[in-house]
């Protein structure tokens, strides 16, 4: 490709990309403008990126690319440019009906997988993997002009771009507090013989239920929302992931989709938990994510307040409960699950610092 006498290569025009997002306050400009051009080019991912770094832009597809770069710098997320969104490795479909999955939403279900089989191999599931510039694929045998174009061209590609769409938040005071007395170690890969039963409250997009479906083959999961177009976005998304006939979808107000008599091994919720108006609120987040999938009033706890006092009921002994917490809330939601009968809380924080999930567990019988 050519803009008068330039011929780009898709490295370059990247780059090129990644500074003018920076100039419009585009939050992981270099993950953005990268994840774009793959777009473009119909490549698998990432890595293709960098291995065809010698290869020239047509002229339809700078067209094309520069569309895509027009929408993100207005701000206008990047799942919902492509109507896709990858969460613990499994490609998401996303809609306007749906909350768009968070890296940060993968620490929920890395703690809930931590209580369940602790010794797993992690490195498979790590919030945000992808191949990153400099190690692409993980191959260490690399061709010596690859490796060349990714020191020119890779440097900034860091770490840092993985948390896309995180909202600057303070770090709280609690310590770090994994989750006491794990059960006893079942194996690095999988727990074929983990059944659950598993409820996700509020599924959305269905991506944590469709998760723990995923690396836990025998587990049976009942994700609830109040939102049939939501529910349709799951079902969709747990029909590509293979998992449809071990995720049942329910339209239910919290509780409400549950069966009398049913009792759950876990119970996960990533609830809404902002507060409206909050100006630390990305324009990709309040603009483009639904508002009941956002807000909460009572300084974004009343959720947690619906949730919480009926939970233990649908808890088998010895069960636990995992949500996700906005900043400065993992006290409060803590303070509920106590008063609620919980013991053995504990807060996680997340690999920005920030306590992101409460946890609980559901006294013994008897």
């Amino acid at each position: 490709m050519t803009t008068g006498d330039r011929t780009w290569k898709p490295l370059e025009l990247v780059k090129v990309t990644a500074e003018y997002l920076v100039s419009k306050q585009v939050p992981n400009p270099r993950l953005d403008a990268e994840l774009l051009m793959v777009a473009t080019l119909g490549l698998k991912d990432r890595c293709n990126l960098y291995a065809g770094f010698e290869r020239e832009i047509s002229g339809k597809e700078l067209a094309g690319y520069r569309e895509l770069v027009r929408r993100r710098a207005a701000r206008e997320p990047v799942s919902r440019i492509l109507g896709r969104r990858e969460f613990m490795g499994i490609n998401f479909q996303v809609t306007p009906d749906v909350f768009s999955p968070r890296p940060e939403t993968e620490l929920l279900v890395e703690t809930a997988l931590d209580v369940v089989r602790p010794g797993r191999e992690k490195s498979m599931m790590t919030p945000g993997k992808t191949c990153m510039a400099g190690n692409p694929g993980g191959d260490g045998n690399l061709p010596e002009e690859l490796i060349r174009a990714l020191d020119m061209y890779g440097a900034d590609a860091d770490e840092t771009d993985l948390r896309e769409f995180e909202l600057p938040q303070p770090i709280g005071e609690t310590p770090l507090r994994h989750p006491p007395n794990p059960p006893e170690r079942r194996g690095k890969a999988s727990v074929p013989g983990y059944e659950g039963p598993i409820l996700d409250l509020g599924t959305g997009s269905g991506c944590v239920a469709v998760a723990l479906a995923a690396l836990l083959p025998a587990a049976r999961v009942i994700a609830v929302d109040a939102s049939a177009k939501a529910l349709g976005v799951a079902g969709r998304n747990a029909a590509e992931a293979g998992v449809a006939d071990r995720v049942e979808f329910r339209q239910g107000d919290w509780f409400g989709g549950c069966r009398s008599g049913e009792t759950f091994a876990l119970i996960l919720s990533n609830p809404p938990y902002l507060v409206d108006g909050d100006p630390d609120i990305w324009p990709e987040v309040s603009r483009y994510d639904p508002p009941a999938a956002l807000y909460a009033g009572g300084g974004g706890l009343d959720c947690f307040r619906r949730i919480i006092p009926p939970s233990l009921q649908w808890l088998a002994p010895g069960g636990r409960i995992f949500l996700e917490v906005g900043a400065g809330q993992a006290a409060a939601v803590t303070g509920f699950l106590r008063n609620a009968g919980y013991i053995e809380s504990a807060v996680v924080r997340d690999y920005g610092g920030m306590e992101r999930v409460v946890t609980g567990m559901a006294p013994a019988a008897g």
